[in-house]
């Protein structure tokens, strides 16, 4: 099977469509699928302006095996197909997938095509906009340079006709990325925007659509619309929006029925249209929007929990036990000449309470500081005096504490004291037959009129099959990343010592070709063609570089870290400089490869949502350990505050340095620049 690509990775639409894709396509196809995939990238140009060389190239690689089903992304993939399809594959079937029938000839389709199609209706986008939007005076549509993205430009203005006198229309076609992110931050109050495709702006430069996403919800003045499912949650308001699942889904499905042997022509699949409306709650919160002004039926997303639903079980479990405390004091007195009878059931209360707190694993215990006796509920973690109804000196209670664990315990137990009172730490018990067993233990001081500590309340739950899973999951982490790390080298070295090698022989071929052919057409041919090896060599290179950087086995983590910062400095364009203080040395191979991905992952968030204009670097050594610090002067962000979706980034790095031993700080504030800082202990030597 051939999947042919309009635009490559940059187009996230195409992009995430081909990556559900892939996994349909595996789950209904009747065979094994042996699946090429081509990217064209002739989308940024006039039709067929630069069809040749893709003809010539799709002719080599299929020239014995043609492909038993082609699948086209897009509808400049569709129009390349169409315009070869006699020359390249007559008789292969071809699905036209997650394209606008519009833009495609129609009258050409033969029997041997489907079309999986969408349809997707401006003006109802724009009367959604307007309608939870009413006061809206201004519409801001972003859009790129692309041939394809100029024809919805077209549509969108055919669109804007039944508005005309009602709203504005704003279109930044015609502007660079960076005067687009200058506009959409200065637009007039009653504005909105929608956020079509920019795959190439006005000056020809390519993005990422994610990032040009990311980058026109930092700065924008309006609220943001779109028109993919995936777009929510990532700066959207929401709306009417088209599911590239179940676009490929259905496209999985026909490939299916082909295979199968059913005759394309024989399929006819309706276009999808725009879904129910979806909304990001965040987004409505943001801009002001009522739920009450949503289409009915609208499902919103990524709703924060309100303060019943975070602590509605902590409040009514103190709400139950502040009622059971009032009806046993009433009843105690209500019912003094029976006391034995009460006395009866508040021993039945405490024996039920005391089967509650060993079948959850709890423990309480009580130290009475001035005296040094501490009363405990008993326990199975251990035997002896640990958890005994009998008073115990507070040095013989925390004999069963693992030495090594007793002088932290120790110093919670005077940061309490010392402190606000509030005691909480976790600790190792030993058993008479040597079990180990992991503890949670929380409480407060309870302080005299002289505020002089007189009692610590606490309550203890064993967490050894939590601490179990911890470390069996801490261990398949260290394992996979290891494994990732591994692959990694082995691309690394496969691309350096073979391809390299290959492309450079080449390019040296090509060279002294060049030379015997002289200043003619065919030697200016030869020219172009020992450039572009040059150039793809070098290309390698760089991505082996990445996957590998051989430069921190050879010359160790210093050296790493400045040629790491010398490259982010020449790709980005951000001044950044690179320190070290104190006596660094040379850290451990794991060590070192754990602070120089985290120096990676770092400067890419810099490079993603900083705008900073300048960036720090330090490897400083701190106690016994290392700490590296990625400091810049960018807009900053609030840590505490609560994220919609995970960050995958961070969550890495914190994944890597429990490997290490080492923690995550993150020091930042919006408009204050971000620091983050990566410890952990130091140990000298080569082996991980």
């Amino acid at each position: 099977m051939l999947l042919l690509h309009s635009f490559g990775p940059n187009f996230q639409a195409e992009d995430t469509f081909a990556g559900y894709l892939r996994t349909d396509l595996a789950e209904k196809s009747p065979y094994p699928i042996d699946r090429y995939e081509v990217s064209l990238e002739i989308a940024r140009f006039t039709d067929g302006e630069r069809d040749e060389a893709f003809v010539s190239y799709l002719r080599a690689v299929f020239a014995d095996h043609p492909p038993d089903l082609i699948v086209t992304i897009i509808s400049p993939a569709a129009r390349f197909i169409q315009r070869h399809r006699r020359d390249l594959f007559p008789s292969t079937p071809v699905i036209f997938a997650a394209l606008d029938p519009r833009t495609i000839k129609d009258a050409t389709l033969t029997a041997n095509d489907t079309m999986v199609a969408v349809s997707i209706d401006l003006t109802a986008v724009i009367e959604n906009i307007l309608r939870i939007l009413p006061n809206t005076t201004t519409l801001a549509v972003i859009m790129g340079d692309a041939p394809i993205e100029k024809f919805w430009v077209k549509e969108f203005l055919l669109a804007f006709r039944p508005f005309e006198g009602r709203v504005k229309s704003v279109f930044l076609n015609d502007l660079s990325f960076g005067e687009v992110q200058k506009q959409v931050a200065a637009l007039p109050p009653a504005s909105a925007i929608y956020f079509g495709d920019l795959v190439i702006d006005a000056q020809g430069v390519p993005y990422r659509q994610e990032e040009v996403l990311a980058r026109l919800h930092a700065v924008a003045n309006a609220p943001i619309f779109g028109r993919f499912d995936y777009q929510l949650g990532e700066g959207i308001v929401g709306g009417p929006l088209l599911s590239v699942h179940a676009l490929s889904r259905k496209t999985a499905e026909v490939a299916a029925q082909i295979l199968g042997g059913t005759s394309p022509g024989d399929i006819k699949t309706p276009a999808q249209k725009l879904g129910e409306p979806e909304f990001d709650w965040r987004e409505l919160r943001r801009w002001g929007i009522r739920q009450g002004d949503l289409p009915s039926g609208s499902t919103i997303s990524f709703r924060e929990p309100t303060l019943w639903e975070q602590y509605r079980w902590y409040i009514l479990a103190a709400a139950g036990l502040s009622g059971f405390g009032a009806i046993l004091i009433a009843g105690l007195l209500l019912n003094w000449l029976r006391l034995r009878r009460a006395h009866d059931r508040l021993r039945t209360s405490e024996e039920g309470m005391s089967l509650a707190a060993i079948a959850a694993k709890l423990r309480f215990w009580v130290w009475d500081i001035p005296r040094d006796e501490v009363r405990a509920s008993e326990s199975d973690w251990s035997s002896g005096n640990w958890h005994s109804a009998h008073p115990v000196r507070f040095d013989q209670f925390i004999d069963v504490v693992h030495p090594d664990d007793r002088p932290s315990l120790r110093q919670a137990v005077r940061g309490a004291v010392e402190g606000d009172g509030q005691y909480e730490t976790e600790y190792r018990v030993m058993s008479p037959d040597s079990t180990v067993r992991w503890i949670a233990a929380r409480g407060r001081i309870e302080f005299d009129y002289y505020g002089k500590p007189r009692q610590l309340r606490a309550i203890s739950i064993d967490i050894t099959e939590r601490r179990r899973a911890e470390d069996e999951a801490r261990d398949l982490n260290g394992r996979l990343i290891t494994a990732h790390e591994d692959e990694r080298a082995r691309l690394a070295r496969a691309l350096h010592d073979d391809f390299t090698q290959r492309l450079a022989l080449l390019a040296i071929d090509a060279g002294q070709k060049e030379k015997q052919l002289g200043d003619t057409i065919a030697g200016q041919a030869m020219h172009s063609i020992r450039h572009d090896l040059v150039q793809l060599s070098e290309d390698v290179h760089a991505l082996s570089y990445a996957l590998h950087p051989a430069i921190l086995e050879d010359l160790g983590l210093i050296e790493a870290l400045k040629a790491e910062c010398a490259r982010f400095r020449a790709v980005e364009g951000i001044p950044t400089s690179f320190r070290t203080t104190g006596d660094v040395g040379e850290p451990t191979q794991a060590l070192s490869l754990c602070l120089y991905r985290v120096t990676q992952e770092a400067l890419r968030n810099v490079a993603r949502h900083s705008r900073a204009s300048s960036v720090e670097v330090e490897l400083r050594t701190v106690g016994g350990g290392l700490e590296l610090a990625v400091h810049d002067n960018g807009v900053g962000f609030d840590p505490t505050r609560k994220r919609g979706q995970p960050t995958l980034g961070l969550a890495g790095m914190r994944q890597r340095l429990s490997l290490v031993d080492g923690e995550l700080l993150i020091d930042s504030a919006p408009g204050g620049g971000t620091t983050i800082a990566a410890r952990a202990p130091l140990k000298r030597g080569g082996a991980p």
